[in-house]
């Protein structure tokens, strides 16, 4: 790997901690917020991160100068992994990318959840080999995409799903209960 890919990947990972840091993603009760609905913008920052994103794969794999590599969808390992993801967010009140920023800001909190994370990696790889005959084997999806469930080309799926997720980002509101709370205002 040629130092220009590392330092583009080492700049653009920067560019996005700093966007993290910018927006408050990593403080544990703006992510609390939104787990309980009352702050949304950690979900509008996420919608419309990858929206962006899939828009911008979409568009290059649409002019040819991008290709996927699609992995196969093992539904008990991913459901079992997106409930202890899930548990886990909850309980530390960060996710991957908001705990790296959160350490990198000093939080300690998020310096044990840096820590959990690596641990909870070495589990998994540690158990893989035992695991993969009860959770990856008995029900593999194969490698299904947007694409090919919903017969658009790849490109196009991917602009049409990131342009959904952009508007979706752009027209939720950033504080839902102030709005039901408006809403009874004007009842009353």
């Amino acid at each position: 790997m040629s130092f220009t890919v590392i330092g583009t990947s080492l700049l653009i990972g920067l560019a996005f901690g700093a966007i993290l840091q910018r927006v408050q993603v990593s403080n544990p009760d703006r992510i609390l917020g939104t787990l309980t609905l009352r702050d949304l913008t950690v979900l509008k920052f996420m919608l419309l991160a990858i929206g962006v994103g899939a828009m911008g794969i979409g568009g290059l794999t649409a002019l040819g100068l991008a290709h996927l590599k699609v992995k196969a969808l093992p539904l008990l390992a991913v459901a079992g992994g997106g409930l202890l993801f899930g548990a886990g967010f909850a309980v530390a009140g960060y996710c991957p990318g908001t705990c790296l920023v959160g350490a990198a800001e000093g939080r300690r909190d998020a310096m044990f959840t840096v820590l959990g994370g690596l641990l909870g990696a070495l589990a998994y790889a540690l158990a893989h080999p035992w695991a993969k005959h009860w959770l990856v084997d008995p029900i593999d999806l194969g490698k299904p995409t947007l694409a090919s469930v919903t017969g658009l080309a790849p490109g196009f799926a991917g602009l049409v799903f990131g342009a959904a997720l952009v508007v979706l980002a752009l027209v939720l509101p950033q504080h839902p209960s102030n709005i039901a709370a408006r809403a009874e205002a004007q009842e009353a």
